[in-house]
Order: structure tokens, then sequence, then C-alpha cells
């Protein structure tokens, strides 16, 4: 396919971009000193994409309302984001030096200046004993308990200024413009749309104004050539998301429309805004604006920014549309803008899956591309937990300055037992790096404990991340990787015939042993999904025992794809602890039947989920589950609001009394256990015995049940070690 349109130039105000490909403001997190300075590691991560042929990069976001907005701030002064408010030259050189790192691949970069956080900021301040702050009086999104107050119209004038200091900094070190963070609920957000602002006097009762006071500040600082962007949620689409009942009691019927935005962008316009990078929603359905795997392509890019392009030509707006989204396919991305919907596509998490999604395409190699998986554990879940952001699929991205692939010195044999995204992780790179290299798989393609995962229609994006790993191993066995299909090897096959020995077996599934279980039908998940979720004719009530991302993604495509009641029992006090907001509130969000993957009313669940947290399973009888449940367990099903991490004290957070339970009898035909698994640690404990080779080692599952992410970091340490 030709992908015309993508690689055509185009201006954003008087700057000339190469093509039409945008980097999403993603990363930056962590990535400076504590004084703001940016790090060699922020340099790089930005470089490699301006190496990789993107167009126009957009840092991500940098506060500038340091002194005001307690959130941005941690002990002593110090910042988990990058600054370039103030005067501080120390911070600037850092600056200088990614802006002429990334000029000198012939991409442009845009500086995101973000008002601050507000009520979604981290609620650690009033824990300290400082005093939250946002538009009006509003709830801490972490803790509600907590209340954010006004800021002063003295405190506003002071961001704006700050904001026009910030954007000059930002020139004399070299960036192209500016990129202003005015979606998403954030401060920004919060100051000018109905949901958070709810003053009544002064001149920020006008929601419009402080837009336009930092737009105009802006201009005047740097210059009306200066170009900026406007990163605006057409609308916080929270009616939309949970219907007239919770939109009124929760959020009191109070929300941006569609038609206030457009207005809202026509008016920054007016006031010197050159483009709207434009998506919808906010914090409280984050799965709008950080759209998970569970979406299908482009879920709203023709509503959202194709409306505003149409708006823009009625009105003879001449500011450009980047579109947003799910745009990770090539020939989506170009479609996208072949039908006008935008002038540009914005690419956030394709960029660090393959920071060469650009020139990959260019050269027609599509299948080579490393595609993200959409699970979100290393892009956003590493920085909430406080790491820097990196990549599941890609264990260079925010490793650019320290990870490199390096051919060996000394020639070595390797074997590598397991076909799944570590064993293939390691045996790719060890294999560039120069060793003799053979992968045992016992199965007849790659991808090992995805390829259950991927049989499940919501996993779609995982589905296309096997096809193109296989196509890439495939590529390398043409050069002389030795992969093994259907070869499951023992250690009498190892023992003494190779220098190094990589377990990557995985694990072995763990079903509790729970009195009654031969009274009733049941499988364990993994089982389950590669039989291709094949039922007994008879089922038309199933129980998964488990409520782990695991076992709600497939009690959700139990109901979506088989139409059957299911019932999710959970001994946490949540459902899928640990899991990613976006992802974990898409997935409530289905489970209650307020949403689809597709977007269409009709694919909205007819069967909800029926879910008990803090549950525990006694015994089974036939068709029948025996559960003890807390009384005062707490409600599954809050998808607005987000599981604070364990790190962070909740005084409000009280523990419940075990004692209080309540026995509840659970009518059903079949039950599937989604209840974890154990180590396959049998085999490298052997190896290790038996003394097989020089270096032995284990990775992923075989080590540490876990993520596709430990398990791929660990392979590539290994393989770039050895």
């Amino acid at each position: 396919m030709e992908y015309k349109k993508l690689f055509e130039p185009e201006n954003i105000g008087k700057c000339k971009i190469k093509n039409r490909i945008i980097m999403a403001p993603m990363g930056n997190i962590n990535m400076a000193d504590p004084i703001g300075r940016p790090s060699l590691k922020m340099i790089e991560y930005f470089g490699e994409r301006a190496k990789g042929g993107t167009g126009l990069l957009i840092t991500g976001l940098i506060p500038v309302s340091y002194g005001i907005d307690p959130t941005v701030s941690e002990d002593n002064d110090t910042t988990y984001f990058p600054r370039i408010d103030g005067s501080s030259r120390t911070r600037l050189s850092g600056w200088r030096d990614l802006t002429a790192k990334v000029h000198s691949f012939d991409s442009k970069i845009f500086i995101q200046l973000t008002a601050g956080l507000g009520r979604v900021g981290s609620p650690e301040p009033a824990l300290k004993g400082k005093i939250l702050k946002s538009a009006s009086i509003n709830k801490n999104f972490y803790v509600p308990q907590l209340p954010h107050f006004p800021f002063t119209d003295r405190q506003i004038k002071k961001i704006v200024k700050s904001f026009g200091q910030s954007a000059v900094n930002a020139k004399v070190c070299g960036f192209d413009g500016v990129q202003l963070h005015g979606h998403e609920g954030y401060l920004m957000d919060q100051l000018t749309s109905n949901p958070w602002n709810r003053r009544r006097f002064g001149r920020y009762s006008n929601k419009f104004q402080f837009a336009v006071d930092v737009v105009r500040e802006i201009k005047k600082r740097c210059g009306e050539d200066f170009p900026i962007i406007y990163r605006v949620d057409l609308t916080q689409a929270l009616k939309e998301s949970y219907g007239d009942e919770i939109f009124r009691k929760r959020f009191k019927g109070m929300e941006r429309t569609i038609e206030e935005g457009l207005e809202f962008c026509k008016v920054l316009y007016n006031a010197g805004v050159d483009a709207f990078d434009v998506d919808k929603g906010c914090y409280d359905n984050w799965f709008f604006p950080h759209p998970p795997a569970y979406f299908e392509d482009i879920p709203y890019v023709k509503e959202i920014a194709g409306t505003l392009k149409e708006y823009f030509k009625k009105e003879g707006i001449k500011a450009k549309v980047i579109a947003v989204g799910k745009l990770g396919k090539p020939e989506v991305a170009e479609d996208v803008l072949d039908k006008g919907y935008a002038d540009f596509v914005m690419l956030g998490r394709p960029l660090l899956s393959d920071p060469y999604w650009p020139q990959k395409v260019s050269e027609g190699r599509e299948k080579e591309i490393n595609h993200c998986i959409g699970d979100q554990e290393g892009c956003i879940q590493s920085f909430i937990l406080g790491g820097h952001p990196c990549c599941t699929v890609n264990p260079y991205t925010g490793f650019e300055d320290c990870k490199k692939v390096e051919k060996a010195s000394v020639k070595k044999k390797v074997a590598i037992i397991g076909g799944g995204p570590g064993g293939c992780e390691a045996a790719k790179t060890a294999f560039l790096r120069g060793h003799e290299v053979t992968l045992f798989e016992k199965d007849n393609m790659l991808g090992g404990q995805l390829i259950a995962g991927s049989k499940i229609k919501i996993k779609h994006d995982v589905e296309r991340y096997i096809k193109n790993l296989n196509y890439q191993m495939n590529l390398l066995k043409e050069k002389g990787l030795d992969i093994r299909y259907n070869c499951e090897v023992k250690k009498e096959d190892l023992i003494g015939k190779y220098d190094v020995i990589i377990c990557a077996n995985g694990l072995s599934p763990f079903v509790p042993q729970i009195d009654g279980m031969d009274k009733i039908r049941h499988i364990e998940a993994r089982e389950f999904l590669k039989s291709d979720m094949s039922l007994p004719k008879d089922v038309k009530k199933v129980t998964v025992i488990g409520g782990g991302v695991v076992g709600c993604e497939l009690a959700y495509s139990l109901s979506y794809e088989k139409n059957v009641d299911v019932t999710v029992v959970e001994m946490l006090p949540n459902l899928m602890t640990g899991v990613v907001h976006s992802n974990r509130s898409m997935l409530l969000w289905l489970m209650m039947g307020l949403g689809s993957p597709t977007g269409k009313k009709e694919d909205v669940l007819k069967n909800p989920i029926k879910a008990y947290t803090s549950s525990k399973v006694i015994k089974f009888e036939e068709n029948k589950v025996y559960i003890n449940a807390n009384r005062k367990r707490k409600d599954p099903y809050t998808p607005w609001h987000t599981l604070v991490p364990e790190n962070i004290h909740n005084p409000f957070d009280k523990k419940l009394n075990p004692n209080d339970v309540e026995e509840i009898i659970i009518d059903t035909d079949y039950v599937i256990f989604s209840t974890g698994g154990k180590a396959s640690d049998t085999l490298y404990y052997e190896l290790l015995k038996e003394k097989a080779a020089k270096e032995i080692y284990a990775i992923g599952d075989a080590k540490t049940p876990g993520r596709a992410w430990e398990a791929i970091t660990s392979a590539n340490e290994v393989a770039r070690f050895i």
C-alpha cells in the first residue's frame, strides 16, 4: 500500500513539518534531575523517535505552576517533572541539548506546557498539611474525601505569566512551538470547563478566559509567528459514558458538550491557536483519552476530529486538526488523512513500541513493525508506581541512553527453552549479538501465554502482535537463527551441549482444591482459552473464580461472545488490583453494560456481569457455588474511581472485618478457575543441579509469574549480558 498522505509535508502556523506524523506527548516523567533539567535519558528517548522519521515530536507535560499548585512538587521542592519555568540557566542547558538532537534528524519539536494537576494531582501534599487547589471546590480524584479549594484570580494570573515565561524560555532553547495541555481533566481543563469551574465572580468565571489569556500571553512574549497547538477534549463525554442517572447523581449533570467544545476552539483560534489536538474524555472515564487494547481502531476519530474539521471548514477557520486515538495501523492512519478527518495523525504508544514506525512504513516494511499490545503497563503504570515511561514489547524504550545491542566478544552456543515473548526476545537479542542460538518451542507457533489470551475478541491487539512476532522471528530464522517447533526438551537434551541455557518455559496453572469440585464441571482459564472458549451446549450460567485482569477479560468475553450469564468471585477488596487505571476502568465499564469495544449500542452487554469482591468460595454442590462474602464489601463497579498505589497511605480506607460475612449461593452450570499459576522452574533447578552449562538462567514466568513486561525486560538483560 502507498502512504502518500502520511508522508506529505504540512505546516502548523509557519512551522513546516516533513510528514503528517506527530509523536503524542508521552514520556519525560522521571527523566530529569531533581531540579527539572532534562537528563541524557530524556534526550536519547526523544532522539530515537526523531531518528525513526517522526515529523513532529511533543514532550510530555511540563508544569508552570510551581509554588501555586502544590501537587506538582515533592519533598524539598524537588519534582518528577522536567522544568523550564523561571530563570534557571542550569535547566535550560538540558533543553538546548534535546532540541539540537531532534533537529539533527530534520524533525521538529514542541514543548507541552501544563497549568498543573489540580484535582487529579497526588493527594500526598494534603496529607502533609498543604492546601490542595483547583478551579472551584472539587474532590481529589484519588482520595475523594480530600477537598481542593479555589485558586484566587491573582494566583491564576501568576500561572498565566508563568506560561509566557516558560514559552519564551522554550523558544530560546530551540523549540519550534508550544502545545498547551488543556484536556483530560488536568488543571487547564478544570479552569475552562463545566464539571470543575463553577466560579460565579471574577475574571475566570468566564470559562474560556483562562485559556485565551494563556494564548495571548505566549504570543505576546514569543511573537505571533510562534505556533501553538491546543490539546483539548471536545467533550468530557461523561453522560455518554455513564448514562443519565449516574451523570446527574455523580457529575451533577455537568460537562463540556461537543457544541460548546466547537465554540471554545473557535474562540481559541481567534486568540491565536494554530492547531488543535482533539480527543474526548477525562480522568473519570480515562479509557477515552487513553484508549486500551479493548477498543477497536479509531474509536472516536471521525466523531471528534472529523466533527472539528467539518466545523472549521464551515466557519472558514484555517487551524489544523490533529487526530489521536488508536492509529497504530498504518493503513488506518492513512485512511483518516485520506478521508479528511484530520490534517495530521498523532501516535503515542505505537512510537514507544517501535520508534522506527515511520521509516518502516515509508519503506514498505509494515510487517516488521513491533506493535503495541495496549497493556499500558510500561508506558503509564510504570511512572505511576515511581518509574519512568518504558514499554512492554520494546525493552529499549526509556533506556536508549544505556541499552545497546553490541557484538559479543566470544561467540557462544545458546539454548532457549520456550518461545513466548521472553524467549523470543532472548533469542533475537542473542542472535543479533552473534551467538549461535537454538530456540526450542513445544507448540507450532511462537507467542507462549499470549496466544491463549489472543483468542478473545477484545484482545485483537495481542493477536496482531503475535502475527508480527512470528513474521519477524521467521525472518531471523532465514538468516540462521535455529527455531525448532513442536519440540519439548528435557534436561538430557541439554546437558553439556550448550554454553548458555535460558529457561523461558512459562508457568503451570494453579487451581485451588475446594470441597465438592467433583460435583461440578470446571476448567482452568488458560485451558479454556486454548479450547477457543468451547462451552458445553447446555451451559447458560458460568462462574469465574478469580477477579484479576485475566478473569475479568474472560468473564466479559463469555457474556459478549457467548451470551451467557457470568458471575465473578474475587477474594481481594477490588477487581483487577494493580491493573493500570485506563484498562481497569474500561473493563469495568464494559462489564457493567454501559459501553462496548466497537462504540455501537447494539454491542453493549445484554447480561452485565455480577461480581462479588472480598469473597471466598467455600464449597461446590451440583450446579451451585457457595461463597462467604463480606457484608461491607465495596461496590465492585466504580470505573470513575481509581485504586491508590499501596505505597500511598489513604487514611480514609478502612479495613473490613474478615469475620463479618454472609453465605451466598450462586446458581451455575460451569466454573472457570482464573487463579494464577506457579513458575515452571523444575527444569531450571534440574539444570543447575546437573551443572548442565556454564551459564544457566530463568526468565519471565519460569522464574516468577508476572506480566509480559517482566519477561521481555529480563530476557533482554540476560541476552545483552551473555
